[in-house]
């Protein structure tokens, strides 16, 4: 059997995530001195609760060596190839963490790849993947197909404030935007695995809507060959809404929802909302 790993910045429908190829690794948001595993010692909901009246603002960590080693070593142990797809190497460690456990078993059957992408851009990685195990793909098969999806996966943000991403220290070259957002809202994008600018509006409205015709202009491809991953923070009718929107603009029906988890949410805010769309050409 092949195994697929992901980590809990891994936005996409609970059905993918529990299919039983799919291991997920939890990375932690620290409140304070505690630091509680995503989606394990803290749900979504909880910390979507307690995010408003943090003081100090939580921070967050990256998933650790044994986090991965432990799974590698109980699937190799019956058999498994293993391949691991995690966020991007330039937002975490958690994609050196996953090389150092392998380097512990530099024969096993396992592959480790750095999407370059975050929450539901890695949840579309995530669908190919699990689909290509469903029809019996091989690992190399998989490997190159992820490998190949990381220049076609787009991702773009529309964040109420900056303010969490600066003290969460991943603002990356939106640094730009600092200083000039009191009256905008930012969209911002990850591109080659980092957080970079796209552009600003005066309204929440004119965000969304930019939202949607950069996505566009990103993506030329359409029909139902599009796939599309929206995710939200606590603001879920209007994710709903935009991806309507998109899959009808786009001309498909492979749209998922996905509430916005602890690990990102520290950095993006309330709020906040994502879409990703993926074609092959």
């Amino acid at each position: 059997m092949i195994r697929i790993i992901t980590d809990s910045t891994c936005e996409a429908p609970d059905a993918l995530l529990h299919h039983p190829a799919v291991s997920v690794v939890p990375l932690s948001v620290v409140f304070g001195q505690t630091a509680l595993r995503d989606g394990i010692d803290i749900t979504r909901e909880e910390f979507w609760r307690r995010l408003p009246t943090a003081d100090p603002l939580p921070s967050t960590s990256q998933a650790i060596p044994a986090d991965f080693l432990g799974l590698f070593e109980q699937y190799t142990a019956a058999g498994d190839e293993i391949v691991v797809v995690t966020l991007s190497a330039k937002l975490s460690g958690t994609y050196d963490s996953a090389i150092n456990a392998l380097n512990s078993l530099p024969a096993a059957p396992i592959d480790v790849i750095d999407s370059r992408t975050i929450s539901v851009g890695l949840g579309l990685v995530l669908q190919e993947a699990v689909s290509m195990v469903d029809a019996g793909a091989s690992r190399d098969e998989i490997v190159a197909r992820l490998v190949r999806m990381r220049e076609k996966v787009h991702l773009i943000f529309v964040l109420e404030t900056l303010e969490y991403l600066q003290r969460g220290g991943r603002i990356g070259k939106a640094q730009a935007f600092v200083g000039t957002l009191l009256k905008f809202k930012p969209l911002l994008a990850v591109v080659d695995g980092e957080v970079v600018p796209v552009t600003r509006v005066r309204s929440r409205g004119k965000a969304l809507e930019t939202l949607q015709e950069t996505l566009l202009q990103r993506v030329p491809q359409r029909g139902a060959q599009v796939r599309l991953g929206l995710t939200q923070a606590m603001a879920a009718d209007e994710a709903r809404a935009v991806g309507a929107k998109l899959a009808a603009s786009f001309g498909t029906s492979q749209v998922f929802t996905a509430a916005l988890g602890p690990v990102l949410g520290v950095h993006v805010g309330p709020s906040a909302i994502g879409a990703a769309a993926y074609s092959e050409d």
